[in-house]
């Protein structure tokens, strides 16, 4: 079964781990209107949308820029335009940095240092650090998942987890 979250868990795993707020709107904001969960298909009849782990990274990602002193604007624009490289770099495991200048975003080797003009400077690798035993226990704690009514996790059709 894929390891999926609600927006309250996401949102409550990525405050945890990076140890600075988020919430289920900043969530919701990132990943559906700003068009980068890996879903983006409409729900209804009033589904769960449910997050995966590439969803969550993003928004990891997202905080720790906001924490950086990026507006969440420019974060969002960043981190749509340089989406797909995002991914690539993540599933290739590559040594790389985002780095963010004024309202401009690209992927650098990671140094081991911020270079001096870069106003964020996050390595990727970060990101996935503990992401994953993290997502796994959240759900293997839960028995129930909220989709306008509890769910046992069994019962929820695979297309949605």
């Amino acid at each position: 079964m894929k390891r999926s979250l609600s927006v309250n868990e996401v949102a409550d795993l990525v405050g945890r781990l990076e140890k600075h707020p988020c919430s289920p709107r900043q969530v919701r904001h990132l990943l559906v209107t700003g068009g980068l969960a890996t879903d983006p298909q409409q729900r209804r009849r009033g589904q769960t949308r449910l997050y995966d782990l590439l969803d969550v990274a993003f928004v990891r990602l997202a905080v720790r820029l906001r924490h950086e002193g990026i507006s969440p604007w420019v974060a969002r624009a960043v981190l749509t335009y340089l989406q797909n490289d995002i991914t690539r770099a993540w599933k290739a495991a590559a040594p790389l940095a985002l780095s963010v200048e004024g309202m401009r975003g690209r992927l650098e080797p990671a140094a081991k240092s911020k270079p001096g003009r870069a106003a964020a400077w996050i390595p990727l690798r970060d990101i996935w650090r503990g992401l994953d035993n993290e997502l796994r226990r959240v759900c293997d704690a839960r028995d129930t998942l909220w989709m306008w009514r509890h769910v046992p996790v069994k019962d929820i059709p695979n297309p949605y987890v």
